[in-house]
Parts: C-alpha cells; structure tokens; sequence
C-alpha cells in the first residue's frame, strides 16, 4: 500500500506528490502522533503503527 492510498496520509497543499503520514502511538505512559514526512507514491512498512492491530 503506498502512503496517498491511506487515511493517514496528509499532502501538502502546495505539493500533493509530498506530504506527513501520521501515527498514533501508545506507550504504558502516554499516548501521542508522531508524524513523518513522506513521498506519495513511497510504500508503507509493514511495521507501520496503521497496521499493528490486523
């Protein structure tokens, strides 16, 4: 799956082919996003926090 087909996947409004992909990630502490910038068309890792519960 690449970054633009998940609901994660924010563009940036001044160029769509770049944008943040966003992550929840929970701690036995807290709980927080953690964003990272992306290329589009990348490919997600398959250790991605989107998928840990499937």
């Amino acid at each position: 799956m690449k970054y633009k087909d998940s609901k994660n996947f924010f563009p940036h409004p001044d160029n769509p082919q770049r944008g943040d992909f966003v992550e929840r990630v929970v701690d036995p502490r807290q709980a927080y996003y953690k964003v990272k910038p992306v290329n589009a068309n990348d490919e997600i890792p398959a250790d991605a926090a989107e998928f840990a519960g499937k």
